[in-house]
């Protein structure tokens, strides 16, 4: 609806004009709402002075002022009420330069400005629309008025990391879908050629929810995934293995390292420098029986050399503990327990049960599609399901279905896909031969399971690997997605990281409160919408966007599977049979 309301100057007085704070009083509320009468908090004001320089206000508040009494003069007139008169207070936002384009801050106005109107759709659209065509990314619509689409700058909004948060129900959800699904959209010409263009997303996707938004994603499940355990660094596999709480854990912790670095020795003869870190196959059943062997090992009593029954064939002396070996019982000065006998009689059961969890075999029994096990070699195969680039299956986005991964090593996942993903963007900077760049953007759903404030150890290897994405990850075209329903739990190092804002409603205190905090604009007239904001309502704030704005966000049609169940709806239909056998299976990984 096209509005362009000049108010008046005898029914208006401009009160107050500062930086973050301009009063107008209207002096006759019939005839404004005559003038405006599609005028509401979150309206958009133009505020003039007698050279045409304007400063564009939000509306923030009102307030009524008190009415006065006109006393009678003489004897027969009656006490009369003045009319009604109300306050407002807006907001500046920005400025309109010479030639009529919007700009952020400024207060380019004489004072006293002279005149106010409700900024029509022209210069709305004006406003939101001065992004070069090249990187513009729409997804939403102004929230007071559906005609002025909302763009931002495609460039800036994915490469200077992005957080998405609201609350349950807010439509979280359905705004990731549709951010992505434009921002991955091809051109008319690539679609013509049924050419991919070179975008590339990798979203964890912590409730299985996103794959009916987005059909032709690579899809990576626990049933599918490959995800060697030799892949993890020194954080992760100590937050696997080691139980930090225990007295002797700095021993149980030695004793892996030399074991685990030995092992990658072992493998990998040829390489000239191997170390703890180092992403190369080992193991684990032999350092099992490392570890295994160190808590029965003796030794002789003079020398100190291990007293094993049976030395093997064609093993070196440096690898026998990596084998089934028998020592000699312990004999009063003769021979003696070795350091660490009886040391890890909780150490063993615990790795042992790791390793024979079948619901670890992704991470401990990793098969290539021939049966074989996975080895140094394979790497390069490892690395393409996840950026999809194997000749099998190309894909714009890969997502990483979580719901099937057990609880205990969700963060070791995320953390360890993480890091390959930035090594990947770190080396191809260093060997790129052309110009051609391929930026890459991880989106982290429901971060707030597994990149909290909590200090726990268990967090750690997760949280070292975002963070550094965070600080560093822009320099090799590599950006963050930070989504969740509570943004007071996510790890600050990382929320600050981020220069792009899509807050939806959020109806806990404490998480209004730090996101206001962590904002990069001081917008009140914006923020304090925050709990009460409509479903698919958001506001975006950041260097992409032209001024902190309330937006819709656009229907849309291949949705995710996030609704809620209607429970009375449900209730209310005949009783439904459940197929037990089929469940049953699924549950004990028999279908």
């Amino acid at each position: 609806m096209q509005i362009q309301n000049t108010i008046s100057s005898d029914i208006f007085k401009i009160l107050t004009v500062a930086p973050s704070l301009i009063q107008i009083e209207v002096l006759d509320a019939d005839k404004f709402k005559q003038a405006a009468h599609a005028f509401t908090i979150g309206s958009y004001l133009k505020i003039s002075d007698e050279d045409d320089a304007s400063i564009i206000a939000l509306v923030q508040s009102y307030r009524i002022k008190e009415p006065s009494l006109k006393l009678p003069v003489h004897e027969n007139e009656s006490t009369e009420v003045a009319s009604l008169s109300f306050i407002l207070d807006a907001q500046p936002i920005g400025f309109l330069d010479k030639d009529g384009q919007f700009k952020r801050g400024g207060q380019q106005i004489a004072i006293p400005p002279n005149h106010v109107e409700i900024a029509d759709v022209e210069l709305l659209k004006r406003i939101y629309s001065n992004v070069n065509e090249d990187r513009k990314l729409i997804f939403s619509t102004l929230a007071q008025n559906s005609e002025v689409e909302i763009a931002v700058d495609g460039d800036k909004f994915f490469s200077k990391h992005i957080a998405i948060f609201g609350s349950t129900g807010s439509g979280k959800s359905g705004t990731v879908a549709k951010i992505l699904q434009e921002g991955i959209q091809s051109s008319e010409q690539q679609t013509k050629l049924s050419a991919l263009n070179n975008s590339h997303i990798l979203l964890f996707d912590l409730h299985g929810e996103y794959n009916s938004a987005f059909p032709k994603a690579r899809r990576i499940s626990i049933e599918n995934m490959v995800l060697p355990y030799w892949l993890m660094n020194s954080e992760e596999l100590e937050e696997l293995f080691i139980e930090s709480s225990e007295s002797n854990s700095h021993n149980q912790l030695s004793q892996f390292k030399a074991a685990v670095t030995l092992n990658k020795k072992r493998h990998n003869e040829k390489l000239p420098k191997v170390t703890y870190d180092t992403p190369v196959y080992f193991s684990i059943e032999e350092v099992f029986k490392y570890i295994s062997n160190q808590n029965i090992a003796t030794k002789d009593f003079k020398t100190g050399v291990y007293r094993i029954k049976e030395i093997k064939e064609g093993v070196e002396d440096k690898y026998q503990l990596f084998e089934n070996i028998e020592f000699d019982d312990k004999a009063q000065g003769k021979v003696n327990g070795a350091p660490y006998n009886g040391e890890f009689d909780r150490f063993i059961p615990r790795l042992e049960t790791k390793i024979n969890d079948e619901r670890l075999s992704f991470l401990f029994k990793p098969k290539k599609l021939d049966g074989t096990e996975c080895k140094t070699e394979d790497l390069a195969e490892i690395l393409h399901q996840f950026i999809c680039y194997s000749d099998e299956h190309k894909a714009n986005i890969s997502i990483i279905d979580l719901s099937g991964i057990p609880f205990e090593v969700l963060s070791v996942v995320v953390s360890l896909i993480s890091r390959m993903i930035f090594d990947f963007c770190f080396y191809y900077k260093s060997i790129k031969e052309t110009t051609a760049e391929i930026p890459f953007l991880i989106v982290l759903e429901e971060a707030h399971n597994y990149i909290p404030q909590n200090e726990a150890a268990k967090y750690q290897s997760v949280k070292k690997s975002i963070e550094r994405i965070a600080k560093e990850g822009r320099k090799y075209g590599l950006s963050l997605m930070i989504v969740s329903q509570r943004p007071s739990e996510i790890s600050e190092t990382i929320f600050s990281q981020c220069s792009n804002f899509v807050a939806m409603r959020l109806t806990n205190p404490s998480d209004q409160q730090y996101v206001k905090r962590l904002l990069p604009d001081n917008v009140s007239a914006i923020t304090d919408t925050l709990p009460v904001l409509e479903q698919q309502e958001a506001i975006i704030i950041g260097d992409s966007i032209a001024v902190p704005t309330i937006v819709r966000i656009h229907d849309i049609t291949e949705k995710p599977n996030s609704n809620d169940i209607g429970f009375r709806t449900e209730w209310k239909k005949d009783w439904c049979e459940i197929a037990f056998d089929k469940m049953i299976a699924k549950m004990t990984k028999e279908a």
